[in-house]
């Protein structure tokens, strides 16, 4: 990684577009998506540009390591959600949440799909509510769940310590081995469609 100066908005260091974002976030967060878009996001108060820039130089291997692999997907994958599979979508959702809110208690639970930039799922726990990114339309059923079992757990318990992990070991054991193969989008879309949320 040559020498930049970082600023809020467009960069572009090495080839590589980077879009930087001022956030109300507690640490920085470095994202590639899918369709190989580079994402820094750098708290609003308490860090600076150069703070953000120096953790995206700390990070920039990984950075083309992600985005090349990102980047080598076939374009059907990269390409947007379709209707067909957000109802694909929607149908296996309305299984897996009925099913995961009977096991674990819970009732009054509202949910919705909407295109996320770096979160699989999100509970506001508060307002009884839960929001799952349409990319999961092209990940297999099994990793659904485990955002749905995720999301669930947190009506239990909010962040993510001892006692979630202990709530996931007992409702979704080997869930850890899903939530890597999540994030790394260690599926192969062929295989997803021809198995896809077959309920």
């Amino acid at each position: 990684m040559t020498e930049s100066v970082l600023r809020s908005g467009h960069n572009e260091i090495d080839g590589v577009p980077v879009e930087v974002v001022r956030k109300r976030i507690r640490r920085i967060n470095l994202r590639v998506a899918a369709d190989g878009a580079v994402t820094l996001s750098v708290p609003k108060w308490w860090a600076t540009l150069r703070q953000g820039e120096a953790f995206l130089r700390e990070k920039w291997r990984w950075v083309l390591k992600t985005r090349a692999a990102a980047l080598a997907r076939p374009a059907s994958v990269r390409a947007p959600v379709t209707e067909a599979e957000l109802d694909a979508l929607r149908a296996l959702l309305g299984e897996l949440n009925d099913a995961w809110a009977a096991s674990a208690g819970v009732e009054g639970v509202s949910w919705k799909i909407r295109k996320m930039k770096s979160l699989w799922g999100s509970c506001h726990w508060r307002d009884r509510r839960i929001v799952y990114n349409a990319d999961l339309a092209r990940a297999p059923r099994e990793l659904v769940e485990y955002v749905v079992v995720h999301e669930y757990a947190h009506f239990a318990v909010h962040g993510h310590g001892p006692r979630f992990c202990a709530i996931m070991d007992e409702r979704l054991p080997g869930w850890r081995d899903l939530r890597k193969r999540l994030n790394r989008r260690e599926w192969d879309a062929e295989e997803c469609a021809a198995r896809r949320f077959v309920v």
